[in-house]
């Protein structure tokens, strides 16, 4: 009996190894194959003298090539490095571009419309958050997903590279109507609290920084570290060892179903009007017909990778790894804004050193009436400053649907809180000095009340 051990070439997930398994067990004389995609490596043990090449063509006709993959911590190929820096710059020329133009607004302006809750307003509200900060988390899955599909296979058709979008999208849509029929049949018993959105975005958002890295080439053995694997049998029961690759409409479509539960502001106002319908079947279709109305937006976002083609193709995938690196870490910042709000504050301002309160504070009967106006874009004025030891009366006007819409503000004894359209009113009483945070359930927008002693002349 001889053991013989062959490096593997070109493996990224456990399906790789189902495939090379396969390949190598149907050689004659072969008794027994262990393949490893973290260690490049196929053992094969054999009763006879099998000649290396016909192991060789076993592995090819899986598709794959012998030999040894970069494990470097960081490649060598300057070409690499040129096209991330490039992806950076052109990143970052687009995100100045949108905020000097405005077009970042496009949303907003869209979701504000939202003042009735008919159906067609939903699939407006659906557009809008298509366009919204939203898609920094869902745009990033599905960029993610579609760019890491198509670098795999470079070969497939248009129509082809569209499979992926066109599964998630229908997942998405078929999961949105089953979930908003759930919701809509148990009511409130289904929200999920700031914390744990807030945990479930940097898990989301740690795959995605894995797939971004991935994608750009710039560390071979992160690249390889960072693979999500499945023990062999699973991947064998899940179909993942068909010869297109580990790619799986199922799992795809499950993917897009499961965006519902993402803290998005859009798709938390929305939940919350189905919600309140009572009734399985209109809040099923309200939801299904939001997730209808994201199409235009995440499908723009997803075609763009399955039109790309040739030498152009790898240059993009690098710069689609950096743009889902960015909406990782926009996500992750978020994430990290919701749960220590203090730690990111200065994006929101540092607090207010004001010796009287502000201007948006009011006092009625010994209350202090704290306005705030809730835009699409955030809050105005997102800073304010109050009293300690006197209570607050805290009264929102929500003028816009957006990810501003659910706002999260622990340190004043606030849990997550979807407000509806017009005043909303929150209360709190400060017990100390300091500086107050609250943010959107998923930490892009937020704002301080900075507590304060009052004068003692006032």
């Amino acid at each position: 009996m001889a053991v013989v051990d062959l490096p593997v070439q070109g493996m990224t997930c456990k399906a790789c190894e189902v495939r090379v398994a396969k390949s190598l067990a149907k050689v004659p004389g072969v008794t027994h194959v262990k393949v490893s995609v973290r260690d490049g490596v196929a053992r094969v043990r054999t009763d006879a003298t099998i000649p290396r090449a016909r192991l060789h063509k076993a592995i090819e006709k899986a598709g794959y090539h012998v030999g040894h993959d970069d494990r470097s911590w960081f490649t060598s190929d300057r070409s690499v490095w040129r096209d991330v820096a490039v992806a950076v710059g052109v990143v970052v020329l687009l995100g100045l571009v949108l905020r000097a133009t405005g077009l970042t607004s496009l949303a907003d302006r869209v979701g504000g419309v939202a003042s009735s809750g008919s159906l067609a307003v939903v699939v407006l509200l659906g557009v809008a958050a298509g366009l919204s900060t939203c898609m920094a988390l869902v745009g990033g899955l599905v960029l993610g997903v579609s760019a890491s599909h198509a670098e795999k296979h470079p070969e497939a058709t248009g129509r082809q590279r569209m499979r992926p979008h066109l599964a998630f999208n229908a997942g998405r849509v078929v999961g949105f109507g089953v979930l908003g029929a759930l919701i809509g049949a148990l009511g409130s018993a289904f929200t999920f609290s700031g914390p744990v959105l807030a945990v479930l975005m940097i898990v989301v958002s740690l795959v995605m920084g894995a797939v971004g890295l991935r994608l750009t080439h710039l560390s071979p053995r992160l690249s390889r570290a960072g693979t999500i694997a499945l023990p062999p049998r699973l991947s064998a029961a899940l179909h993942l060892d068909r010869a297109d690759g580990a790619y799986s409409d199922a799992r795809t479509a499950l993917l897009g179903a499961g965006t519902f539960l993402l803290p998005c502001g859009f798709t938390q106002a929305v939940q919350i009007y189905a919600m309140s319908t009572g009734s399985p079947l209109r809040a099923g279709a309200i939801m299904a017909l939001f997730a209808v109305g994201t199409l235009p937006g995440i499908l723009g976002i997803g075609g763009l990778t399955a039109a790309v083609r040739g030498a152009f193709a790898t240059r993009f995938f690098r710069f689609a790894g950096v743009a889902v690196l960015t909406f990782a870490a926009i996500n992750i910042t978020g994430a990290l804004g919701v749960l220590a709000p203090g730690l990111v504050s200065s994006a929101f301002g540092a607090g207010s050193t004001a010796t009287v309160a502000s201007d948006n504070v009011t006092f009625e009967n010994g209350t202090q009436v704290l306005h705030t106006t809730q835009v699409a874009a955030g809050y105005e004025p997102a800073n304010a400053t109050v009293y300690v030891g006197e209570p607050v009366r805290w009264e929102i006007d929500s003028v816009a649907v957006s990810c501003a819409a659910s706002i999260y503000a622990p340190e004043m004894g606030i849990a997550t809180v979807v407000l509806e359209p017009g005043v909303n009113t929150l209360g709190f009483t400060p017990t100390e000095t300091g500086t107050l945070h609250y943010t959107c359930a998923m930490g892009m927008y937020g704002g301080t009340v900075t507590v304060i002693e009052r004068p003692a002349e006032s």
